[in-house]
């Protein structure tokens, strides 16, 4: 029976059913189905993006630069004493036990010794991220500077020198785990930051069929290494961190703006003028704040017209009080709730209001213009107990 290839629309059914890092797999290891890979629908689950390491779904792909005369030279690995004190004969209990977790521990120090994260140059300097900006590349904090960094022999995690290049060669590598496999690189061939910079483009680069995201996490990402073509993602949730004005209008430019976030969660780092100049805020319909932002920052948030607002830090009876009375100014609309947890309970019948329709330890109600009130209440979710802050529409 003759076999006959699979038509384009075919592969591209089979591809947006697989697990997203085999088929990145599949696609490097066969050139025939890599334009199809790239029209077919992606649904991530999970997408970690650090300076030196992401993850996808479950698998993580992590970047270290390897010196090989610094794992030589180095005595640590060679000591029992580095793991066991020395006051203990067997601390185990039982010699043959000492051994085999010495050995084990003694081949994972070695394996380790001489690892760093970050890149330097020939002559042994820390490179800055400013100095390895790629076209494509967004800058995600401001604190970034342009300065080369320290000679590598004067960290303190690094005490050996690198011999003369005349003398000896010190071999470099450049080391790639992917869920703990270890594939090794010639350092004089390849950065890591331009091996970040290929594995995203490889992997996300260059899409023409719809991708979605269902949580993104960029909040320790200094420098993201995005891809310079491509479709933007859908992204449903969106975890940025601490996050600055730079932050929020870099991650806006590489996602699609015509499908709102589901969440975002956020660490804001300023104090914004305004808050509705970051469609990335703007256009969130659950907003998630992990600081306890100024009381001036409190009412921007205002502007925006995001409908679920939650803290992740309990909030004072004074602030509580300002941000009802602006509420009430604002007349927020119908379905803006807000919430807060609460370490323990205040009594909202101390709390110095006038016109309230209904008051009691736990609830309190205000009117809203005729077609609404605001609530204000205790409620519990997952064991935890919040004072939420909504608009409801009058009953009838």
């Amino acid at each position: 029976m003759e076999l006959k290839p699979m038509l384009f629309c075919d592969t591209k059914t089979v591809l947006s059913y697989m697990e997203p890092n085999f088929r990145f797999n599949l696609a490097l290891k066969l050139p025939s189905i890599r334009k199809a890979e790239k029209a077919a629908p992606l649904i991530i689950n999970r997408l970690e993006l650090q300076d030196n390491r992401f993850v996808v779904n479950e698998t993580e792909y992590k970047m270290k630069v390897y010196r090989q005369c610094q794992a030589q030279t180095n005595p640590f690995w060679l000591k029992p004493t580095c793991f066991f004190p020395i006051e203990d004969d067997f601390p185990f209990g039982d010699p043959e036990t000492e051994n085999n977790l010495f050995r084990a521990a003694r081949g994972l120090a070695r394996l380790s010794l001489g690892e760093v994260n970050y890149d330097f140059d020939e002559y042994g300097f820390k490179i800055s991220p400013d100095e390895s900006i790629q076209p494509g590349d967004i800058k995600l904090d401001e604190s970034v500077n342009q300065r080369r960094g320290p000679k590598l022999d004067e960290i303190d995690e690094l005490k050996y020198m690198c011999p003369e290049k005349s003398l000896l060669p010190c071999n470099h590598f450049i080391r790639l785990y992917v869920s703990g496999s270890m594939t090794q690189f010639p350092y004089t061939n390849m950065k890591m930051y331009q091996l970040m910079k290929e594995l995203l483009t490889t992997f996300f680069g260059n899409r023409i069929g719809e991708w979605t995201i269902k949580k993104m996490n960029v909040a320790n990402c200094v420098l993201l290494r995005w891809p310079v073509n491509g479709r933007k993602p859908i992204v449903q949730k969106l975890e940025t961190g601490e996050s600055c004005s730079l932050k929020l209008n870099g991650i806006q430019s590489i996602i699609d703006s015509n499908a709102p976030l589901t969440s975002l969660k956020i660490y804001f780092s300023f104090h914004p003028t305004s808050l509705s100049d970051y469609p990335l805020l703007e256009n969130a319909k659950r907003l998630v704040i992990s600081n306890h932002p100024a009381s001036k920052f409190l009412s921007g948030l205002y502007s925006i017209q995001t409908d679920k607002v939650s803290f992740t830090w309990p909030l004072d009876a004074d602030t509580i009080v300002m941000l009802i009375d602006i509420w009430m100014e604002k007349t927020r609309p119908i379905g803006v709730r807000y919430s807060f947890p609460i370490e323990s309970k205040i009594n909202l019948t101390t709390l110095d209001f006038y016109e309230v329709l209904e008051i009691s330890a736990d609830y309190m109600k205000f009117e809203m213009g005729s077609e609404a009130v605001l609530v204000v209440q205790y409620a519990k979710d997952d064991s935890k107990s919040y004072l939420t802050i909504e608009t409801v529409p009058k009953k009838k």
